[in-house]
């Protein structure tokens, strides 16, 4: 009897163990491309801080522009927990589920204390790692924000992720304005 016991909550843990490990983990890493006009940030690139630091400090608070649009490229990395062999299954596991389900993802910008949806995108599979571009404008008037990207799965629930962009909105550079336009021309004139 006991050994009947012993023997079912093995297979329960096998179960169990083969079920989480095969679920999603997935690293994300964020840059905001733009264009600055002030000597400190002349790059056309700022890699967004993802440490939990105090709110108050000036170094987690990304100057930007007023009424800019800014591109906020967001590296998704799919760690490898559980043992695969061969072919990844771009299929979600829900054995209660009526139809195969294929696993995706949305990826949601957006000003919580608005309640103002920024940007949104779906995102498929993530293989290995994938690279999302989202678009947005910096609001008109300058001050703090605070922006919440939010990667949800379409198929597990517990495993969505939450991240807060600390943007401090400068007032309006025409500069950084005519670099954005001429840029922008120039890519869609294919000279870059």
């Amino acid at each position: 009897n006991n050994w009947k016991s012993l023997s079912s909550c093995s297979l329960f843990f096998s179960q169990a163990w083969h079920y989480l490990s095969h679920l999603p983990v997935i690293d994300i890493s964020m840059i905001i491309k733009g264009c600055w006009d002030d000597t400190v940030h002349e790059q056309k690139e700022m890699i967004v801080p993802m440490l939990s630091m105090n709110i108050r400090d000036d170094k987690k608070w990304m100057k930007l522009h007023a009424d800019q649009e800014y591109v906020l490229q967001i590296n998704l990395h799919r760690l490898r927990i559980g043992f695969t062999k061969g072919k990844q299954d771009t299929k979600a596991m829900a054995p209660r589920f009526p139809k195969v389900k294929d696993e995706g993802w949305f990826m949601i910008l957006g000003e919580v204390d608005k309640k103002e949806l920024v940007a949104l995108k779906r995102v498929g599979y993530v293989r290995n790692q994938n690279v999302i571009s989202v678009a947005f404008y910096t609001p008109e008037i300058p001050g703090r924000y605070i922006y919440t990207l939010y990667l949800m799965s379409d198929s597990y629930l517990g495993i969505d992720q939450q991240y807060d962009i600390f943007l401090n909105v400068l007032p309006t550079s025409i500069s950084a304005q005519v670099n954005t336009e001429i840029s922008d021309t120039f890519n869609d004139l294919g000279l870059k």
